[in-house]
């Protein structure tokens, strides 16, 4: 019965990484935007155990909600990928620039985060804090553009 469970489980966590994996290369595959959005690459890292990883991000204006972009997330951690959640960000552009100062909470019962930082057509930093766990998040473009 645990071999079974184990089976749906890397199922579902795979056609995920897939999902994202494929949505991430069709956003790469256009020209970079002279705007934040489109897709991101880079990592976090934890100033307080200091665990890092790989993390990518596609960033998209929300159609229905003006002044609202979508982030969509996925992060690494050793071997290990997870996520392929949003958070939906309400931030007015000034210039080319999102300014970033929100509260995110996670899925899976992995806490709420601050997220504070600023993405420009060339950079996306910021900083993490919340769940006992603080950090930084350092994203570029992805080299394939």
């Amino acid at each position: 019965m645990k071999s079974l469970w184990f089976g749906i489980l890397a199922s579902l966590l795979l056609a995920s990484c897939s999902n994202y994996q494929r949505d991430f290369r069709r956003a790469s595959i256009t020209k970079p935007s002279p705007t934040p959005t489109g897709p991101w690459k880079g990592t976090w890292k934890s100033e307080v155990n200091g665990h890092q990883g790989p993390l990518w991000c596609i960033i998209t204006k929300d159609k229905a909600l003006p002044d609202t972009y979508n982030f969509r997330y996925r992060a690494g951690w050793g071997v290990l990928q997870f996520g392929d959640y949003t958070h939906r960000i309400a931030t007015t552009k000034k210039d080319q620039t999102l300014p970033l100062n929100h509260s995110m909470t996670l899925p899976g019962n992995f806490g709420t985060y601050r997220i504070k930082g600023e993405v420009n057509p060339g950079e996306f930093n910021a900083r993490f804090q919340g769940n006992g766990d603080k950090g930084t998040m350092i994203l570029t473009r992805p080299h394939d553009q």
